[in-house]
């Protein structure tokens, strides 16, 4: 196993795998803030942000970050052993994962700054 190639090695397969998982990150912040809204709505006023906004929105962050550093680790290694980090179906899903995955840090990035921001329409009123 050793005299295999570093893009043969099932841990390619981690950077689509985190990368799926700070997508999904992504939709369960979406599905959070469109409950946290429905809440002040429903209650007529401002309600501090829960954790479960919180934690999908850095959570898809760290995935995120994680799918960057581990590709760069298995770069590094094939680079190593004088192989190609995309050689290989596994290989070449990385290379597509993380091409994907950039873009999406630049979101994940974007929503944790917009969690810190104050609220665009001012407060909620019922009047």
């Amino acid at each position: 196993m050793a005299n295999k190639p570093a893009s043969t090695q099932p841990s390619a397969l981690l950077v689509p795998l985190f990368a799926v998982l700070g997508l999904c990150g992504l939709a369960a912040y979406g599905k959070a803030d469109d409950a946290h809204t429905a809440a002040e709505w429903a209650h007529c006023g401002d309600l501090p942000l829960t954790w479960q906004i919180y934690s999908s929105a850095y959570g898809a962050l760290t995935f995120g970050i994680l799918t960057l550093v581990l590709f760069w680790w298995l770069a590094r290694r094939a680079r190593r052993r004088g192989a190609w980090v995309g050689h290989g179906w596994q290989g070449k899903l990385a290379l597509v994962a993380i091409a994907l995955d950039i873009p999406l840090i630049a979101l994940q990035l974007f929503v944790i700054w917009y969690l810190y921001q104050p609220a665009p329409g001012g407060p909620i009123s019922c009047v």
